[in-house]
């Protein structure tokens, strides 16, 4: 068994552990804002509903396809009632540009249904109602939940999964996780903003195979090259 000083030094050096990471985190921000000034979520949508949509059509697709379709879909299809009564081939039809649009409609369909059916028609505003909806996961609902109703919540997308790792703010590969550990660091009044600067410059600098680590504002704090030339 350990004794009351291992334990004791055990949660010290968690706790030092912690402290050291939020002092990251504020530099990251800080450093990130200014490299990537622009960067916001780049799925368009006016409401909760339009961005729900556009998020599940986004799973393994590009955000700018999305918005091409999205354009006449979101005129055609108004409300959720419209997309549950709306016969699925039509839908199909409608995105057919999307890869896995079939399955995509029906899920579409299904989430729709299940809004009109329990929440009069209106996407929830909690996680665990967001999370009881057909086809919706823990991104999805952190990422309407950010986005559309201006909570503090992380959405973890690949490039947050891949970046948090690389900077060391994680070590764990599950989705859940890597969020709960963001959680414990980020100030909650940056998390949203903290995961668009990610995604940025997850595209535009720390990319998946090859990192352009000279060009990175934030390399000296991140321990990724270091052990890359290890």
């Amino acid at each position: 068994m350990f004794s009351g000083k291992t334990k004791m030094a055990t949660a010290n050096k968690a706790k030092s552990k912690v402290i050291r990471a939020k002092a990251n985190i504020k530099k990251i921000i800080d450093r990130l804002d200014k490299v990537h000034s622009d960067a916001n979520l780049d799925l368009e949508f006016t409401n909760p509903l339009e961005l729900l949509i556009a998020l599940i059509l986004a799973a393994q697709a590009r955000d700018d396809l999305v918005n091409q379709v999205t354009i006449e879909l979101f005129k055609k299809y108004q409300t959720a009632e419209d997309y549950a009564r709306a016969p699925l081939p039509a839908l199909q039809e409608q995105i057919r540009k999307i890869n896995f649009y079939r399955n995509k409609a029906k899920s579409i369909h299904n989430c729709c249904s299940e809004i009109v059916a329990r929440f009069g028609g209106k996407v929830p505003d909690r996680l665990d109602d967001l999370l009881s909806l057909p086809g919706v996961g823990r991104k999805t609902a952190n990422i309407v939940l950010g986005n559309a109703f201006g909570r503090h919540a992380i959405g973890v997308d690949t490039h947050v999964m891949r970046l948090s790792q690389r900077l060391k703010l994680t070590n764990n590969t599950n989705p859940d996780k890597i969020e709960f550990d963001l959680t414990s660091i980020v100030p909650e009044k940056q998390r949203v903003r903290f995961c668009h600067l990610l995604q940025y410059h997850g595209r535009r600098v720390c990319l998946a195979k090859k990192p352009r680590c000279p060009e990175c504002a934030i390399e000296d704090l991140c321990p990724y090259r270091e052990k890359e030339k290890s």
